[in-house]
């Protein structure tokens, strides 16, 4: 939602409850089914990390053609998406969510860690460039500071990065509107849901 609005506010965001989408998934063309999804004209995406890489390429947040940069940005596309599986599986962890949660937020510690020196001092992933996958490390590490704000805050350079994103002229309406919202991350029956 955040990288459309930065790249083109044209495009209509639906949110879908979750009735609505089970009575409706396979009347929408999707050639795969799936929350989230995007339809743009005759194009029609899902899966989290393909909508994140063709709004990228759609508005022009692509690393560019230096390999290096490239793969930066796919290193760091596949690391913040490690960090949202790894966010979600404790979230919905069944039998021991309270037990498990100490080693989790460890291990979380420590991939931000190491992310947070990759990332370097930015504002963004690419420096001054901004990229699809600052929008995701937005995103994902946003959820995860909600549930361990503390340990997340030890990450200067994407602390740095994640008010780089909110410091973006093109967002302040979005981020003023009632579009805006940062939870529920998760439904009502997860362990955390981002509203507590």
């Amino acid at each position: 939602r955040v990288a459309i609005t930065a790249g083109d506010d044209r495009i209509a965001m639906v949110d879908e409850g979750f009735k609505r989408w089970a009575d409706e998934k396979f009347e929408l063309g999707l050639d795969l089914p799936n929350l989230p999804y995007l339809i743009d004209g005759d194009i029609k995406v899902t899966q989290t990390v393909a909508i994140c890489r063709y709004l990228g390429r759609k508005f022009g947040l692509v690393p560019g053609d230096d390999e290096k940069d490239i793969v930066k940005c796919e290193m760091i596309e596949q690391e913040a998406h490690d960090l949202r599986t790894a966010f979600t599986k404790i979230c919905f962890e069944k039998e021991d969510y309270e037990g498990k949660k100490p080693a989790y937020l460890d291990g979380m510690e420590k991939k931000l860690e190491m992310l947070d020196k990759y990332i370097g001092d930015g504002p963004f992933v690419l420096g001054e460039k901004l990229t699809y996958v600052d929008f995701m490390v937005y995103e994902y590490v946003s959820q995860i500071r909600k549930m361990a704000p503390e340990r997340v805050d030890t990450a200067v350079n994407i602390g740095r990065l994640l008010n780089a994103i909110e410091a973006l002229p093109q967002l302040q309406d979005h981020f003023n509107s009632e579009l805006y919202k940062t939870g529920p991350i998760h439904p009502p029956f997860a362990n955390f849901t981002g509203l507590e």
